[in-house]
């Protein structure tokens, strides 16, 4: 199975909120230039305040972005055995995105986005091979600046002579003050790729998902507590991140991420 490479952990998802960048340094915004995620390195480049690549230098991944005036439209991921994978973007007449879709190995991924209104999008993820589909349908509400509140979802898993379903839920998302990471890079925002991609300019300090199902044991669930620790100006420079297992008492696993930026 290929290893998926976003800048922080994996989930799926997007913003409507506006792009609440720092506006203070237009000039000269604070960049994320290298990253370390669980003894991964990464580094980014960039033209002006837009992305470029993102390199994992440990695993010799590489992900490369395009954009089309400010928003991101398509990125090309190339694995260290030489395959690739496109996921292009799409976005509606008001910069919300609309839809991502690749394929990679025979397997389809789409991801398709309805505004129901202001302060909810209804997601449906779908993961297609030759013999097989699941699929998950969000009901996803959002908090008055855009950023991802909360959701309800179902999932299908259809397999040759059978399906299994389930329901799950994303319990309300806490965020802190500090500045997200990322925030500054251009058309980044609208991008939801993780738990931490999620409309906001601030970082998510709680977020407890699970889904169960119906007829067959074992759940799906990605539940965690970040601790940051700041300079001075609101940019993290750690994030301590505790996973729990699916009922929230017990740390599974610890992952620790440190930053570095072009200036601060």
């Amino acid at each position: 199975m290929k290893k998926i490479y976003f800048l922080l952990p994996i989930l799926l998802f997007t913003s409507c909120a506006t792009v609440d960048e720092d506006t203070s340094a237009e000039d000269n915004p604070i960049l994320v230039t290298k990253m370390v995620q669980d003894g991964d390195n990464f580094t980014f480049s960039y033209n002006g305040a837009k992305i470029v690549t993102m390199t994992n230098t440990t695993d010799n991944f590489k992900r490369t972005y395009t954009y089309s005036g400010d928003l991101i439209t398509k990125y090309l991921d190339t694995y260290a055995d030489g395959s690739t994978q496109t996921t292009n973007v799409t976005y509606n007449s008001s910069n919300k995105i609309t839809k991502k879709s690749s394929t990679y190995q025979g397997v389809t991924y789409t991801t398709d986005y309805a505004y129901i209104g202001a302060d909810r999008v209804r997601i449906t993820d779908v993961i297609a091979h030759t013999n097989s589909t699941k699929t998950y349908v969000k009901d996803v509400y959002l908090n008055t600046d855009g950023s991802l509140k909360n959701w309800t979802e179902t999932v299908a898993d259809v397999q040759p002579g059978t399906t299994q379903n389930g329901t799950g839920i994303l319990k309300n998302v806490a965020y802190d003050g500090g500045s997200f990471p990322f925030k500054n890079i251009t058309g980044y925002t609208r991008l939801m790729d993780s738990e931490d991609m999620n409309g906001s300019t601030r970082n998510v300090i709680d977020y407890n998902n699970r889904i169960q199902y119906t007829n067959i044991p074992g759940d799906e669930w990605t539940v965690y507590h970040s601790t940051y620790e700041y300079h001075t100006n609101g940019y993290p420079k750690k994030d301590t991140r505790d996973f729990y297992e699916k009922t929230g008492t017990s740390i599974t696993d610890t992952e620790i991420t440190t930053y570095e930026y072009n200036h601060l």
